[in-house]
């Protein structure tokens, strides 16, 4: 058994030591190129496709610049819809006075109705005013009455000239020269 032992070593060494010739290293190359050219290559159409579109998703850089580029935009996003939640939160809380019949007002009472409105404002807060369509034109309608009374009041007056003579001396003690209602 040693005897072969050393016989399969040197069997061994001999193989280690010994290199293969390659008389033909151009035959070689040439069969290896016959064999890749003669390979089927009819999915790889769409896997180069696929490569070629998609190749971007290997370079890391790019794939976290549009991973950030897509979180700015959820964030851009959300903001704005916070905005218009917003602004509809207020415009729900603003007074809507529509009329759906046109009404016949000269300017002058528009410009009163503005005035008695305006002074109205001052003395509440805007959000705490909350008037509906009944209320305000209960308010419009009560203006207009009493403006046609003060009318009447006056055309009463300038008729009677003792009642405008006692209303005048009335007006004289007072230091005014009109009513004030």
């Amino acid at each position: 058994m040693a005897q072969e032992n050393e016989k399969l070593d040197k069997v061994l060494n001999l193989l280690r030591k010994s290199s293969p010739l390659l008389d033909s290293s151009e035959d070689i190359e040439k069969e290896v190129i016959k064999r890749i050219k003669n390979i089927d290559y009819s999915g790889t159409v769409l896997a180069e496709a696929f490569d070629f579109m998609f190749g971007w998703i290997y370079i890391g850089w790019v794939r976290r610049c549009l991973v950030v580029a897509s979180v700015a935009l959820v964030l851009l996003f959300a903001y704005q819809q916070a905005i218009i939640l917003r602004r509809i939160d207020y415009l729900s809380r603003q007074t809507v006075v529509s009329e759906k019949e046109n009404t016949n007002t000269h300017a002058d009472e528009m410009a009163k109705m503005l005035v008695v409105l305006r002074n109205a404002g001052r003395r509440f807060p805007s959000n705490s005013i909350t008037i509906s369509e009944k209320q305000m034109k209960e308010l419009l309608e009560s203006v207009n009455e009493l403006q046609l009374k003060y009318k009447d009041l006056e055309n009463l007056i300038e008729s009677d000239p003792e009642l405008k003579k006692m209303i005048q001396k009335k007006l004289m003690e007072n230091n005014r020269t009109k009513i004030n209602l």
